[in-house]
């Protein structure tokens, strides 16, 4: 080999995944065990990035599961490459259709169903080559949920819009710091790492450097004729659901449209429509002072 040859040559590492559905049972009634759908719909980018695609028409499921879940249509796209400027841009889609997932309480008849129309999630990273950050948005539309309902009645979201809009970490953590409408506006929206002591206005986003900070983009739950703050929605015989979380770090945004932990006669857990886009430049640019 030249010893001109440069064996470890810059470039961008890409990093995109996409998935429509993964649900599992831990527990039916007093019996323990442990039954797992293999992941319905799911793409992932190599290093160098190019296309990944999925499509699940009809899943099965079998036994106990498919008394539990059911949906059809799970699709997922990534898309990875670098323009004509070196930018690296990333592009992640996942779609589900027709979810529909079924418990109740530990010796009742009636049971309780959480059903939506369709979910739909596109995200979009561009990552320049001189910049230590990508920009991170949302696409098409979305996040997209179509027809929700949980106990007959109908679910609607309120969307943190400002939280949305804010794509870059430097930005976010900024505006959270320096911005009181922003702060006042997002401020709940954060888990704390001290559950004990709400955020003040001038400190940083909750965040421990090499993990995530953890926040919703959903405000509140109108279910039926009651509103309920936060983005929880949690029912005895059921368990409760998780919409629009997000698991944010200065490079990546991992986004989950709804998450359920399942209690009471069928304990198990559901991850329905998720995305995570980018990569990283190897090696890194330095960090703006």
């Amino acid at each position: 080999m030249d010893s001109a040859t440069n064996l470890f040559p810059r470039r961008f590492v890409f990093h995109g995944n996409a998935v429509a559905a993964e649900v599992f049972l831990t527990r039916i009634g007093e019996t323990e065990q442990y039954l797992v759908q293999p992941v319905d719909g799911q793409s992932s980018l190599p290093v160098i990035g190019g296309h990944s695609e999925s499509t699940v028409e009809t899943p099965i499921f079998h036994g106990e599961l498919a008394k539990v879940f059911a949906y059809r249509h799970a699709h997922t796209t990534a898309d990875g490459r670098l323009d004509g400027k070196g930018v690296a841009v990333t592009k992640v889609q996942a779609s589900l259709d027709d979810v529909r997932v079924t418990n109740r309480e530990t010796g009742a008849e009636n049971p309780i169903v959480f059903t939506a129309g369709a979910l739909s999630l596109s995200m979009l990273s561009t990552h320049p080559p001189d910049q230590h950050q990508p920009i991170i948005m949302f696409v098409d539309d979305t996040p997209r949920f179509h027809e929700l309902s949980f106990a007959g009645l109908p679910v609607k979201l309120n969307l943190n819009v400002d939280l949305m809009q804010c794509g870059r970490w430097d930005d976010l953590e900024k505006n959270f710091r320096t911005n009181r409408a922003f702060f006042d506006n997002c401020r709940d929206s954060f888990a704390q790492l001290d559950p004990k002591r709400e955020p003040a206005f001038g400190e940083a986003i909750p965040f421990v450097r090499g993990a995530y900070a953890l926040c919703s983009f959903v405000r509140s739950i109108q279910w039926g004729d009651r509103t309920i703050p936060g983005h929880v929605l949690a029912h005895p015989g059921f368990g409760a659901i998780y919409f629009g979380e997000m698991l944010l770090n200065d490079r990546q945004w991992r986004v989950t449209m709804v998450r359920m932990q399942l209690g009471c006669h069928n304990v198990g857990q559901a991850a329905f429509v998720e995305t995570d886009p980018n990569g990283t430049p190897w090696p890194p640019p330095p960090k703006s002072p």
